[in-house]
């Protein structure tokens, strides 16, 4: 069976350097198996302001992905305000047609009604798909975590002018695209430092969901 990853990327900053790497890491994650990725960004609508939310069609191909992300990045307008919520719902409806294993957000900052994208991230989570937060910054924002641990995921903060971004990025999409294909034992097997800091997060952050549903209950 072929797994389903939607990657979407939602930084306020016009941040070339990012949408470069992003476009060159699609043979890594392609790499871990049968996998489909759809791209989603904010781009623009004839000559107003509004920045629109798009998604591209389902592709299983580095270069055709890559040829996608290229006609994105011309379309797309930076520097406003992001509706986070609006990828979990395109995520949703996504599950309605055929499972998706994993959303991977990059982005700066979070903006929208929580409670409404807390919502969404529950269904999410019982349709088996878990959100992944890339999150541009010194610190994780509260929002950011809260999201993944609703769904079960992961969210890593980062800052791209003091890390080693070129080094870190590559391999934490590669074990992103391995849980999507094998799940959590392929994710094991990786015995990468990224796919340790994810099964971390997210064993951590399915501790304190399950201690939050014995409360419930």
């Amino acid at each position: 069976m072929t797994a389903r990853m939607i990657l979407a990327l939602a930084v306020e900053a016009d941040d070339k350097f990012i949408w470069d790497r992003l476009r060159a890491l699609q043979p890594e994650m392609f790499s871990a198996g049968a996998l489909e990725i759809k791209f989603c960004y904010f781009g623009a609508e004839g000559m107003r302001s509004s920045r629109p939310y798009v998604a591209t069609q389902w592709t299983g191909n580095a270069s055709d992905l890559a040829h996608l992300m290229d006609r994105a990045r011309s379309r797309c307008v930076c520097g406003c305000f992001i509706e986070v919520g609006d990828i979990l719902e395109q995520a949703l409806e996504e599950t309605r047609q055929g499972s998706v294993q994993a959303i991977v957000i990059v982005a700066d900052q979070f903006h929208g009604d929580l409670d409404h994208a807390v919502a969404i991230a529950r269904k999410l989570r019982a349709a088996g798909t878990r959100l992944f937060v890339l999150q541009q910054g010194r610190s994780i924002e509260p929002a950011f975590a809260l999201l993944a641990e609703t769904t079960d995921g992961a969210c890593i903060a980062f800052n791209p002018h003091i890390e080693r971004l070129v080094e870190r990025l590559p391999g934490t999409l590669e074990a992103i695209a391995h849980y999507a294909i094998g799940g959590l034992p392929a994710l094991q097997a990786k015995d990468t430092d990224p796919a340790l800091l994810l099964l971390e997060q997210m064993n951590r952050l399915d501790v304190i969901t399950q201690g939050k549903d014995r409360i419930l209950e």
